[in-house]
């Protein structure tokens, strides 16, 4: 029996078989007469990766906690401790997301127009018996007109059309300050008023939400960000056996919320499908898309209509100095990135430029003195996105628009005469401009290679740069400085010249690297720095004792963000970074004066405390092998620091003037970059020149007879440092 068990399973088992081969040998027959159906394509997530343009408004809040004591019409001292401020905002932004699974990652600029105001005031009352009630009000009063920024976005994806980020970076405020005095003394009223404009560079850091609104072009956000920006007030302190005045700064805060909506450029991520027939490939439009770099020169006309009557300035006379007109030649370079959807360009750039553009006031004169003044720009600057248009396959029509900076100096020239001669004082006061730039441009592709020719104008706003003064019914005014520029420039545009696209259908795919550069990475570094202000000055204790440089070193670290782009061997990047610092040190000088029965002491402490660098740059590399990357890199760069200046006497009166200052210029510098490994890790050692031209204000005295000259040295300011760090580098 069991044999017949076994002989049946097994003559199942091999019809079993049989009729499995003879499903396998039907099935192409079947198939030919059943109707072909396509199977779904898979679920694709909807993609953020593009270039987009929005704008947003929304509230902001500001604070200045510093406390600035006076002695107004008695002896009691009062005080304004701070301001607070509030208002709207409103702008635009640009930005472009990377995007890796659910993580997507970005750079953004935006610029806000604000009204942001506040103030705060004391006020105080004397009675002088039959003389009636003298009374003085001092008010305080802050005003934010601009808010810019330059960010690096991180964020996850809970589902598809729902982004969390968080963001941080570099941001420039400007401010307005006015202080008001009121009096009332013997029953004659008066008022004086003084306005100065403030351009503060610091950081801002963030958090956000975006959320795609129906289709994946449309984004909607809200999003909250701290500004830290550096004092607005310096803060002016005195000690002695019987007067103790204590005043202190404070950085400037500001908080904003704010709503906004973005448009996205490109289409959404779509499943390739499945061709069954090979179509014709067409021609492709030529590729204007990728890294470039180049260089430019042109003119440019300048204006800063002001107006100054000689009654504010010498306390007297009909005269009025007018504003001033100038111009000049202007040279330097840039460097961008293109994407491009079919006949669309966008894009971001960054340009330096080393300029001169002079002019000069006309002379005022009250009696026998005159007073003029000279305005010198030196440098010009910008941070622009960039949306085109191809009329042509190789040629580009072009608008741009963003962040704008300057470096000014303002001369004053002041003429006295004395009884045995004329004494000629002149002093040059640097600072630090930020505005906003928007113009137009041509660009066109010189033959069939990479280098790309331009034409473009553009305008910049400055806004106020100089101060408004009121005293009783005469007023100074101060318009906005702006500077029109017309450049030719030559780029030269890394990539292939036709789409990838084109080269993948024509079976030029390009072959696999060991390890890729190419991606968007963050990371931090740390390191040692040493400053040099050459700053020199004989004109100190009545022209006798000069004091010399300062000199400082220490730590810093900080945080850094970029993106690189990779050609075969060539590897061209961005990059933005902040650095927290200690770089700090002080200069001396001292004096001994004797007179019949006088002995006096005095010395003066001059110390630089940096707190913060950041830098916005460019980098162009070289892999000799996979994992290795020789760099250079070069761009913008700024320093907050803290500028103490102390004065001391026998007497034990000692004078203190703390003045936070924000100094803009240029960085360059190389390293080298090294995977760790086969990880995404990325180590790296640099070394960065820091360079802020001429920084500080200078006085140069000339008396014809007796014969007397003194003068000051400019303090020409730079910074070396040497850093290491480590990246983490996303991969798609």
């Amino acid at each position: 029996m069991g044999m017949r068990v076994a002989g049946g399973t097994g003559r199942a088992a091999c019809a079993l078989m049989a009729g499995v081969s003879l499903i396998a040998l039907m099935r192409p027959a079947l198939a030919a007469d059943l109707p072909m159906t396509k199977a779904p394509p898979p679920a694709v997530m909807s993609s953020w990766a593009g270039f987009y343009l929005g704008v947003d408004g929304g509230y902001g809040w500001a604070k200045d906690n510093y406390v600035e004591p006076f002695s107004l019409v008695t002896s009691t001292q009062h005080s304004i401790n701070g301001v607070a401020s509030q208002g709207a905002v409103y702008g635009v932004h640009g930005g472009y997301n990377w995007q890796f699974g659910r993580a997507v990652t970005g750079f953004e600029v935006d610029f806000d127009p604000a009204d942001i105001k506040g103030s705060n005031g004391a006020s105080e009352t004397a009675v002088r018996g039959r003389l009636g009630a003298d009374t003085v009000t001092v008010t305080q009063r802050e005003n934010i007109q601009y808010l810019g920024s330059a960010r690096a976005r991180l964020g996850w994806l809970p589902s598809d059309n729902w982004l969390l980020y968080g963001t941080a970076g570099l941001a420039w405020g400007r401010f307005d300050t006015a202080l008001d005095e009121s009096s009332t003394f013997s029953g004659t009223s008066f008022f004086s008023s003084t306005r100065t404009p403030f351009t503060k560079f610091g950081w801002v850091a963030g958090l956000g939400t975006e959320v795609m609104l129906g289709s994946p072009h449309w984004i909607g956000r809200v999003e909250y960000l701290h500004y830290q920006f550096s004092a607005l007030i310096a803060a002016d302190s005195f000690s002695g056996p019987t007067l103790n005045r204590s005043a202190s700064t404070s950085d400037q805060t500001v908080d904003v919320v704010r709503a906004g909506i973005s448009y996205r450029f490109g289409d959404p991520a779509q499943p390739v499908p499945h061709l069954y027939t090979k179509a014709p490939v067409a021609a492709p439009l030529a590729n204007w898309a990728g890294f470039y770099l180049g260089v430019h020169g042109g003119y440019a006309w300048a204006d800063d209509p002001t107006t100054q009557p000689a009654a504010v300035l010498f306390g007297g006379g009909t005269d009025v100095i007018s504003g001033t007109k100038y111009d000049g030649w202007v040279a330097g370079g840039h460097f961008g990135y293109n994407w491009q959807y079919d006949r669309v360009v966008t894009g971001f750039e960054a340009d330096l430029s080393a300029a001169n553009l002079k002019g000069a006031t006309n002379v005022g004169r009250f009696g026998a003195d005159s007073l003029s003044f000279d305005e010198n720009v030196h440098y010009l600057g910008t941070l622009r996105g960039r949306l085109g248009w191809l009329p042509t396959n190789n040629v580009l029509l072009y608008g741009t628009a963003g962040l704008a900076w300057e470096r000014f100096d303002l001369a004053e020239t002041d003429s006295e005469p004395q009884l045995a001669g004329i004494a000629t004082e002149r002093s040059n006061t640097p600072s630090d401009q930020f505005g906003w730039v928007a113009g137009i441009g041509g660009e066109v592709m010189l033959g069939s290679t990479n280098w790309l020719g331009r034409l473009e104008y553009l305008h910049y706003d400055f806004g106020h740069v100089l101060g408004d003064d009121t005293e009783g019914a005469v007023s100074t005014t101060s318009g906005h400085q702006t500077i029109d520029l017309v450049r030719a420039g030559l780029s030269y545009k890394f990539g292939e010249k036709a789409p990838a696209a084109a080269y993948a259908m024509a079976g030029k795919v390009p072959q696999p690297m060991l390890q890729s550069w190419a991606g968007f990475y963050l990371g931090g570094h740390a390191g040692y720095g040493w400053k040099d202000n050459d700053i020199s000055s004989d004109t100190i204790f009545a022209g006798v004792f000069p004091i010399g440089g300062i000199r400082s070193q220490g730590w810093l670290a900080g945080g850094h963000a970029g993106y690189n782009w990779q050609y075969a061997n060539a590897v061209a990047g961005i990059e933005i970074d902040g650095t927290a610092t200690g770089i700090e040190s002080a200069a001396k000088a001292s004096i001994l004066q004797t007179a019949p029965g006088i002995v006096e002491n005095a010395s003066l402490t001059v110390s630089d405390d940096v707190k913060y660098l950041g830098t916005l740059r460019g980098r162009v590399g070289w892999t000799p092998a996979g994992g290795w990357l020789l760099y250079s890199t070069g761009g913008l760069a700024w320093e907050h620091a803290d500028r103490t200046q102390t004065f001391g006497v026998v007497a034990g009166e000692t004078s203190t003037l703390l003045e936070p200052r924000d100094l803009f210029g240029w960085v360059a510098g190389a390293g080298v970059e090294t995977f760790i490994g086969s990880s995404n890790w990325i180590a790296r050692l640099e070394y960065l020149h820091y360079d802020f031209g001429n920084v500080e204000r200078t006085t140069s005295y000339v008396q014809t007879a007796p014969a007397f000259t003194s003068s000051d040295h400019g303090g020409h300011q730079t910074i070396e440092t040497v850093r290491a760090g480590v990246s983490y580098k996303f991969t798609p």
